[in-house]
């Protein structure tokens, strides 16, 4: 079976995690951690402005971006239909309104077209998600703080926004397992690392009612050994992506989204064959959890989700696993 997503894990992660045993540092503050801070900083950042934290998960470094820039009961942000539902629940984390908006056909993301005829007194913020790796773009326009959800992203979109938040999920361009990196102005960072870590200062005193998103040392060691070889598992990751796009119709560069009129049963026919694959989330104004925040049309968000199927992208895919997975999609597309 050709899995959907396998992490590559051939560079330092073993000798990196194994020190971390034999220190016996595994919690939060360990070298990795600020290792892996530093070197994240330093590749995607301009470090005299800007800085980064490391969290627990992507959802956390969003959840933390909203309470730093002061999102809170009673606010909007506007957040594409067409994205995980992590994305949503960390507005309503905060207490704040989800207002959804239809993606744009070319980009994936957010539709500014629809924008303004949502801003309201109580906007606070403008969520754009870089889906699969595709740059939503960046307006400036309505001049509105910008929280931009890079988690599917990395190496992919530049940081333009005034937060932007990563993933490092199992089958992330890197990983740490589960983790995630929060990224911004040195100020709002500084707000958003008091939250991470548990709301008090260095005479232990709660500031602010504070959570707990730290990253381990463990996670961080292996983040720091899977970015040591970013520019490999990015150059195998688009380079599959590169020879979909040329046999296949769809978009995508973090995963590879095939275009198809029947997706569930094109996934049935990749399984019988020995090959995993995705369905796309059901947008948020579709989901019992989120409905309820949804006004207006969002017809191309309905048009990407119910013609779009995920295949296996990662650098786990050897040459002839790319070759006959597009065998297989382009064979059952000319079946039916």
């Amino acid at each position: 079976m050709i899995p959907f997503a396998r992490p590559s894990l051939d560079g330092n992660e073993r000798a990196y995690i194994n020190e971390c045993l034999d220190t016996g540092w595994l919690t939060h503050a360990g070298r990795f951690e600020s290792a892996f801070q530093d070197a994240f900083q330093a590749r995607f950042t301009n470090v005299e402005r800007n800085t980064c934290i490391a969290t627990s998960s992507g959802t956390g470094a969003l959840h933390l971006a909203l309470l730093a820039m002061g999102v809170t009961r009673g606010d909007e942000v506007i957040v594409p239909s067409l994205t995980f539902g992590a994305t949503a629940a960390a507005v309503l984390a905060v207490g704040a309104t989800p207002v959804f908006v239809d993606v744009c056909r070319e980009t994936w993301g957010i539709d500014y077209r629809r924008v303004p005829d949502l801003i309201t007194a109580r906007t606070k913020a403008i969520l754009p998600v870089h889906l699969y790796g595709e740059d939503a773009g960046y307006f400036r326009g309505f001049c509105l703080p910008v929280i931009e959800d890079s988690c599917e992203a990395l190496g992919m979109v530049p940081l333009r926004g005034d937060l932007a938040c990563f993933s490092f999920y199992g089958n992330k361009v890197i990983t740490t397992g589960e983790g995630g990196m929060l990224c911004g102005s040195s100020e709002l960072i500084e707000k958003a690392r008091l939250y991470r870590d548990g709301g008090f200062d260095s005479d232990y005193r709660h500031m602010v009612p504070g959570l707990n998103y730290r990253m381990t040392n463990l996670q961080a060691a292996l983040g720091l050994a899977q970015l040591e070889r970013l520019d490999y598992l990015l150059r195998r990751r688009l380079a599959n992506v590169e020879a979909y796009k040329k046999a296949l119709p769809g978009k995508g560069k973090w995963l590879f989204v095939a275009e198809t009129k029947t997706p569930r049963s094109l996934a049935e026919h990749l399984t019988a064959h020995g090959v995993e694959s995705r369905p796309l989330f059901m947008p948020m104004h579709r989901c019992p959890a989120f409905e309820q925040y949804a006004k207006g049309r969002f017809d191309v968000a309905d048009e990407i989700w119910r013609n779009g199927l995920a295949l296996p992208t990662g650098p786990h895919l050897s040459e002839a696993d790319v070759t006959k997975i597009i065998r297989l999609v382009n064979g059952y597309n000319y079946e039916c």
